[in-house]
């Protein structure tokens, strides 16, 4: 399971794939803003995920990790 940043979002959000397949991911979206917590499970399709990612709204928690240690 890979987990991305959501970029641009109040507070802490993240997104974590659960499954993939042809379509697009099965995902859950995590989402702290001012200790207002809430999980989401739902779809994403591969193509607005592949958008996300190109566009920087997704960051790969690891590159956004090493990015901060350089």
């Amino acid at each position: 399971m890979k987990t991305y940043y959501i970029m641009g979002a109040k507070g802490h959000s993240c997104l974590t794939i659960l499954n993939e397949t042809d379509a697009g991911f099965m995902t859950r979206i995590y989402k702290d803003e001012d200790g207002w917590e809430e999980t989401i499970d739902d779809f994403l399709s591969r193509d607005l995920f592949e958008m996300c990612v190109r566009t920087g709204y997704l960051v790969e928690a690891e590159e956004k990790k090493a990015e901060a240690s350089a």
